[in-house]
């Protein structure tokens, strides 16, 4: 367990928080790095950045922010330090911009239609952020890295690592290099008699009787400096790391994905089930990459399907909200109404997408009626005359709301002295708008 006030284990914290182990992980290595901090398995980690993600939406915007806070071994400062000109990072700005604006995305899906729906994100949170606390006070100081993650010779050493020592003793400096200091003179030492050293055949040799030259210097050109050691070899480069074998597991997990989505669209086309719609067709689809990106979390596999699930993901949210659509020509497009007489009013009229325009400026109003605009996606405006008694209901779920008589009575000009016009706008997204003309 760790001691001090709060602050301090706060600023402990950030000043041991992990680095990335891109080389062990699937996307950035911030599970792994967080594993290896933690002496925990980096498989639970992953799994629990994939649940929190699925309920709540907190794992992908942490993963984010960990990528961005956390560096890598040898680097001098974080991506997210980096951009402000802190230190140097071994990824690029543009790299980080990106995953800024990801990141900016991610946090504008969390709302009344994004993953937060129900409060479940702070949950997420919460429970993430309490689990990183814990896995702290177990764990308060970092443990060395493995000498597969350490940094190469002559890379800059980074103020995450913990163990510099450790680094200088994996790899001591040579012996003797090109660049060695020789002595000014020369003073030749004492060397074996004649009989005791055999003779040396092949070029380089002095004299029949004298000593032999070394290793490095086979052609005898340097008497003056045989006495100095052996140069040290260079130290051989270390092993490639095999890459990881590829598996067929993210093709078969979308393959069965898509066989799903084919099932329930073939059941929709033959049976015509209303309750088989767009969105649900596609969550049957998130269904199943979900139980794969599960999976895949205990296999160390199948992490591409990231790809592919947030937009998924993000077409079943739209889809949610817009509602299944009608295609008919007579929805589409550009259309105005303009109803002359109380008989030619309907009482509904619908659009799928486009501008719609229900136009009553002609219309002479002799009792109190009601008339209702239905919409999809696009532009939905009622115009009425200057006289006419208004009360309108317009709802948009995500676009803007311009109408007069918004849950009141709007008598124009000449004040409340007739009939009452009740007019219902309801659209998903897009604009709705009713005003006098």
């Amino acid at each position: 367990m760790t001691t001090g006030s709060f602050s301090d284990q706060l600023h402990d914290l950030w000043r041991t928080r992990p680095l990335r182990l891109p080389q062990q992980g699937h996307v950035a290595g911030v599970a792994a790095g967080v594993g290896q901090r933690y002496s925990v398995d980096p498989v639970l980690v992953r799994v629990a950045f994939v649940v929190s993600t699925l309920f709540g939406g907190a794992g992908i915007i942490l993963y984010l922010v960990g990528w961005l806070l956390l560096g890598k071994p040898g680097d001098q400062v974080s991506p997210a330090e980096s951009l402000f000109g802190r230190g140097r990072s071994s990824q690029s700005g543009t790299k980080t911009v990106v995953l800024v604006v990801a990141l900016a995305i991610a946090l504008s899906t969390i709302g009344p239609i994004g993953f937060g729906m129900g409060g479940s994100v702070l949950l997420s949170f919460a429970l993430m952020l309490g689990g990183l606390w814990l896995l702290y006070q177990r764990r308060p100081v970092p443990p060395a890295l493995p000498a597969s993650v350490q940094p190469p010779v002559g890379y800059p050493v980074s103020p995450f690592q913990t163990t510099p020592t450790a680094q200088a003793a994996a790899y001591p400096p040579p012996a003797y290099g090109p660049y060695t200091r020789l002595p000014d003179h020369y003073e030749p030492s004492p060397g074996p008699s004649a009989s005791s050293v055999p003779p040396a055949a092949g070029v380089g040799d002095t004299a029949p009787d004298g000593p032999t030259p070394p290793a490095w210097d086979p052609l005898g050109v340097a008497p003056f400096a045989w006495d100095l050691p052996e140069p040290a070899r260079a130290p051989e480069p270390p092993e490639p790391i095999p890459g990881k074998p590829r598996t067929r597991f993210t093709s078969v997990v979308l393959g069965l994905a898509v066989l799903a989505a084919a099932a329930a669209t073939g059941v929709w086309a033959a049976t015509g089930a209303e309750w088989l719609t767009p969105a649900r067709i596609g969550g049957i689809a998130l269904a199943v990459i979900g139980v794969g990106l599960l999976i895949g979390a205990f296999l160390r596999r199948g992490y591409g399907l990231l790809t592919v699930a947030f937009p998924l993901a993000g077409f079943v949210i739209l889809a949610s909200v817009v509602g299944p659509l009608n295609w008919d020509e007579s929805k589409l497009g550009d259309h105005v109404w303009t109803p002359r007489s109380p008989t030619e009013l309907a009482p509904v009229y619908e659009g799928t997408a486009g501008d719609f325009t229900l136009d009553l400026r002609q219309l002479e109003l002799t009792e109190t009626s009601d008339v209702r605009l239905e919409g999809k996606l696009g532009n939905y405006t009622v115009i009425v005359p200057q006289n006419m008694d208004v009360h309108t209901d317009c709802s948009v779920v995500a676009g803007d709301v311009d109408c007069i008589g918004d849950g009141f009575v709007d008598g124009g000009a000449d004040g409340i002295n007739g009939p009452v016009l009740n007019v219902t706008v309801d659209n998903k997204l897009g604009e709705v708008r009713v005003y006098r003309g």
